[in-house]
């Protein structure tokens, strides 16, 4: 592995569009020695209704050139080309989203995979997809990616599509339209590296690639009974953007707060690396071509150890250098 540089997330529910705290985050993670921060797109109130807005733009743009960072951005979890309720403008905020990359010189941008197609089942919006369904919207999302490389291209940006982590819930709206627990990856296929290879493929493009999450990945192999380390190994060559963080690979049981689940290790938790069961050191190994930056997607629980955290994954580099 080849690291550029390792950085931290700025939560996007902490800052919550207070400008302030978001120059707290820069100030704190420079000092403990972070080198990049990933900034989010729904944290910033950069975009509203598919539209950068100026005088937002400008205000952060004015605080980011503060620092000494390198910037990734992360665009809207919900952002989904493929099954998204209005595909205009889904497609709308992630040009939206480049655009704001190209603004304040980053180079990344991270976008969850749409192959996530359980949202409007959930809400009672849509009845569960049908096979066709699935298919129109696989298509759909690739379709649009091609459309967007070239934007992303003159942005000089790379688009990582993010894979995902299972959700208790999701297993409850399969169990409410009479589907089996193991068809969850037909319906939330982004658990799996191979879907999301096929859509990289089909859109063959240098600035459209992956970012590998290696915490949903543990948690969805776990889920899925597949072998985690050879699913690191498939993605290797397509990765682009790497983000970390620790867990147990333990679905959870219907707690959503985070004061229930942590004391049983359950969910996608957010963890400081070094915390859990993630054997980031036989990962890494797996990505030794890797050229890029590490994300710590780290939540703002753990405040007090986020140098810790950092910490702790030098020393996992410098053994596997």
């Amino acid at each position: 592995m080849e690291i550029n540089g390792i950085g931290k997330d700025v939560s996007s529910g902490y800052i919550d569009g207070r400008l302030d705290r978001l120059e707290q985050c820069l100030k704190y993670y420079s000092e403990l020695g972070y080198t990049v921060a990933e900034v989010p797109i729904t944290g910033l109130s950069v975009v509203v209704n598919g539209k950068l807005l100026s005088s937002p733009v400008q205000r952060v743009t004015e605080i980011l050139a503060k620092y000494d960072f390198r910037y990734t951005v992360h665009a809207p979890n919900r952002t989904n080309l493929a099954y998204g309720y209005n595909h205009h403008l889904e497609k709308s905020v992630l040009t939206a989203s480049i655009e704001f990359c190209q603004i304040i010189g980053a180079k990344r941008l991270v976008y969850h995979s749409g192959l996530q197609a359980l949202d409007a089942a959930h809400t009672d919006t849509a009845m569960l997809p049908s096979d066709d369904d699935l298919q129109r919207g696989k298509e759909q999302e690739i379709n649009a990616l091609i459309d967007l490389a070239p934007i992303a291209a003159d942005a000089e940006v790379v688009i990582g599509l993010e894979n995902g982590d299972p959700h208790l819930w999701e297993y409850a709206v399969l169990q409410q339209n009479s589907r089996q627990p193991h068809e969850l990856a037909k319906y939330h296929a982004r658990l799996r590296i191979a879907p999301i290879i096929e859509q990289l493929e089909a859109v063959n493009h240098p600035n459209i690639g992956m970012t590998l999450d290696l915490a949903h990945l543990h948690l969805a192999t776990h889920a899925l009974g597949d072998d985690y380390l050879a699913a690191v190994e498939e993605a290797s060559p397509w990765v682009r953007h790497l983000h970390i963080n620790d867990n147990f690979g333990k679905l959870d049981v219907g707690f959503n707060n985070e004061q229930d689940r942590l004391p049983y290790g359950e969910a996608d938790l957010h963890l400081p690396i070094g915390w859990a069961a993630i054997p980031f050191a036989e990962a890494f190994a797996r990505l030794k071509d890797y050229q890029g930056d590490i994300i710590l997607e780290i939540k703002d629980r753990y405040w007090d150890y986020f140098g810790e955290a950092l910490q702790n994954t030098k020393q996992i580099l410098e053994r596997d250098a």
